[in-house]
């Protein structure tokens, strides 16, 4: 909850004058003239609204009206609503509003209940996850630029270690900022290496190689696809954490030379780089760096949007092949019966560790396509506060993504991720298909195929009622030892 706006919206009652929103969007940076900013707008007023109907005050958001019709927005009638206050209609028509202004006025004039209630404590966060640590930054400067060798168990630690360590606090990091300022999304997929090539005695030849910084991208909802983000991370050489605002300039990027060319001239050189030396990360912990960044955004996202105008304007960018999903239809090549199982008992190398990282690896990514995919969906469909609700849900509950029908209806999204055909066969856990038998409605398989590492994107297709559409095979068992009569 943004308490300096509550802070705002007492003080004009305690004056007795309405405030419009105009005004209070100015505080935040916002032009009401672009949809997204009056939802964000939107979104700050509701969680205060909420937070005082909950502790049975009125809704002093209630002061807050138009400028040219000098009345509440309908969206105040709508919350209402939602908080059981009525209907929305019925409680527009009676002028509840200017009925909670005036209460609003009257209970924070009370000089006991504004002593009382003006200033809130809320909730300490706990951070579950250790701060970053100078030896992390340290060891990610030691295997910086190596080639990775994907059968060497010391690489393949070092690739975990960086990933578990550095990557997935950069991923809470851009979360933890994201959760702070509402109509921001984070692209955080913990990418631990890039390409590259090594000199042969054939000649060169294309290899992974371990990045220098770990990175996470934040933008507006629905901006993912225009290449134009603030960024956070870290960085090993030098040895610092990092928080900038930033453009993607590969070849890949959908930005055109004279767009890059345009955002390398506006950008300001002052918010091009902001960091924390890796040798005073003790004087920091989450609180301060989530707060350093976050106003750090929260101050310049008029700049943001002013680049945002500046090269896309009312355009959209063409379809790229990174970061995407292509949707397919639904093969019609698939079998009428399962395959005869033929056992041959030829003994072969295994590396399973590697097979288990590589497939969490092509879940984690398709998971992520996925995601983003569904909330550009509803976005287009302007459907923004469903789009806000799109989530990625914990290991075990039977699926991985839990979306909306634009009716609001739910989804429950199991991903499915090769680098092969379309209809390649894929597993499936027990839990996941019992979970789809109590859900045959609202559960749906994302098969991803002709997944693409170095683009990060795929083909798709979905299946829905997939005890009629799919064939279950067994293949592993749980084996107890049986009990014998003595």
């Amino acid at each position: 909850m943004n308490q300096a706006i509550r802070k705002f919206l007492i003080d004009q009652s305690v004056k007795g004058t309405p405030v419009y929103y105009e005004v209070i969007a100015k505080k935040l940076n916002l032009d009401l003239e672009n949809p997204a900013h009056r939802d964000q707008l939107t979104i700050v007023l509701r969680d205060i609204a909420v937070y005082e109907h909950e502790h049975d005050r009125p809704l002093v958001t209630a002061i807050a009206i138009y400028k040219q019709k000098n009345d509440h927005g309908y969206g105040f009638y709508k919350l209402c609503e939602t908080l059981g206050i009525g209907k929305a209609s019925d409680l527009n028509a009676s002028l509840y509003g200017f009925t909670q202004l005036e209460e609003s006025k009257k209970f924070w004039g009370d000089a006991d209940n504004y002593k009382a209630h003006y200033s809130i404590q809320e909730e300490e966060t706990i951070h579950d996850i250790e701060f970053f640590t100078a030896d992390e930054i340290d060891f990610l400067a030691e295997w910086a630029g190596k080639t990775y060798y994907k059968y060497n168990p010391t690489h393949i630690a070092a690739k975990e270690y960086i990933k578990n360590s550095l990557g997935s606090k950069t991923k809470y990091w851009s979360n933890e900022v994201v959760r702070r300022i509402p109509s921001l999304d984070t692209y955080n997929p913990r990418v631990w290496s890039q390409k590259g090539w090594d000199e042969t005695e054939e000649g060169k030849v294309r290899v992974a190689k371990f990045k220098d910084y770990t990175w996470a991208r934040i933008y507006r909802l629905g901006d993912d696809y225009k290449d134009i983000f603030f960024t956070v991370g870290v960085q090993s050489n030098p040895k610092e954490l990092v928080y900038k605002l930033h453009y993607y300039f590969e070849k890949t990027s959908v930005l055109s030379a004279s767009q890059k060319a345009l955002l390398e001239r506006e950008i300001p050189s002052e918010l091009r780089w902001k960091s924390i030396p890796a040798d005073d990360l003790k004087k920091h912990d989450w609180d301060s760096l989530i707060n350093i960044t976050t106003d750090f955004i929260n101050n310049n996202l008029n700049v943001y949007d002013q680049l945002m105008q500046a090269v896309w304007g009312e355009t959209e960018p063409d379809s790229s092949e990174v970061n995407t999903l292509r949707p397919q239809e639904t093969p019609d090549t698939g079998i009428s019966a399962l395959p005869a199982y033929r056992p041959n008992f030829e003994g072969v190398e295994v590396n399973h560790l590697q097979k288990a990282v590589e497939r969490k690896e092509r879940g984690d990514a398709g998971e992520a396509l996925v995601l983003q995919y569904e909330k550009k969906k509803l976005l287009k469909a302007g459907l923004d506060k469903l789009a806000h609700q799109v989530k990625k849900v914990q290991d075990g509950k039977g699926y991985d993504v839990l979306s909306f029908h634009p009716d609001g209806s739910l989804k429950y999204i199991e991903v499915k991720t090769t680098t092969g055909g379309a209809v390649k066969p894929f597993h499936m856990t027990r839990n996941e298909r019992c979970f789809a038998q109590l859900n045959p409605q609202e559960y749906y398989i994302y098969r991803l195929y002709n997944y693409d590492e170095i683009n990060h994107s795929a083909d798709f297709y979905i299946i829905d009622q997939i005890e009629e559409k799919l064939l279950f095979q067994e293949t592993d068992y749980n084996a107890y030892l049986k009990k014998t009569k003595k």
